[in-house]
């Protein structure tokens, strides 16, 4: 009888010291994601706070509807929607550095870098004299560090 104790208890304590363990990596998985979301996850930028751009006045009417839309989702967070009407405003109109603008936050906050720069790049070239576009501290950074 007494050996069963022991080997119930020792199973017991193992038991407890298991469950304590869990909850521990538990409580600890969730510490470390917090801390990565107060800090900043690494692959996703901080300073992507430069907002989408509105088109210029005398825009095409569809590719200002479909960049308005664009716009929008982007502000609510729903990147993938926003990409949809970027590239909708695109279609309309491929001579917009606005649109190109756009489209390359929203594939920035997407995770497609190398999409993201290569419409930075056209943006530029398409700026027609936007400080929007040709002042940006967050493009001027990516692209110095993405150069070709």
């Amino acid at each position: 009888m007494f050996l069963n104790i022991s080997i119930y208890s020792a199973n017991l304590f193992s038991a407890r010291i298991l469950i304590k363990l869990t909850f521990l990596a538990t409580n600890m998985k969730t510490w470390v994601l917090i801390l990565l979301i107060a800090l900043g996850i690494p692959g996703c930028s901080k300073d992507l706070n430069e907002p989408p751009l509105t088109l210029l006045p005398g825009a095409e009417p569809s590719a200002k509807s479909r960049n308005d839309l664009g716009i929008e989702h982007y502000q609510a967070g729903r990147y993938l929607d926003a990409l949809l009407h970027f590239n909708q405003a695109n279609f309309a109109d491929p001579t917009s550095g606005e649109t190109h603008f756009n489209l390359g936050l929203a594939y920035l906050q997407e995770g497609n870098k190398e999409k993201a720069i290569k419409n930075f790049r056209k943006a530029r070239k398409l700026a027609k004299g936007n400080p929007g576009i040709l002042k940006s501290s967050m493009v001027d950074k990516l692209l110095q560090k993405n150069q070709e």
